[in-house]
């Protein structure tokens, strides 16, 4: 995964893609066109290159583990959410890791709004 401690502050170096910013804790997908269809994220392979980001998912732990992803944008309002549609698909939403293995969890996004 890529990623810089912090933002540069001049453009173009400060236009980023797919790069988490360590002092601003956040992932920035970088640019992305306003309303392309999620429903073609499995067939295109353009939409997947520009609109998702594998992680690794490791279990380093010493027991088997069976995680659950959710994201506060997709919660509903009385837990927490913002209760829009959330422009974020996460892929998959849940897995289980036997000690020492890693799986890719793929986040799609598809802003419709600037």
């Amino acid at each position: 995964m890529a990623y810089k401690k912090s933002r540069p502050a001049l453009p173009p170096e400060s236009y980023l893609s797919k790069c988490f910013i360590s002092n601003e804790n956040v992932f920035e997908f970088g640019p992305l066109l306003i309303g392309k269809d999620p429903e073609k994220r499995h067939n295109d392979e353009t939409i997947k290159k520009v609109n998702s980001s594998v992680f690794q998912i490791t279990n380093n732990g010493k027991y088997d583990l069976q995680c659950h992803f959710v994201l506060r944008s997709t919660l509903p309002v009385e837990e927490g959410g913002t209760g829009e549609k959330s422009p974020f698909i996460l892929d998959p939403d849940k897995m289980d890791l036997k000690i020492d293995e890693t799986k890719n969890l793929i986040v799609y996004a598809f802003p419709e709004k600037a």
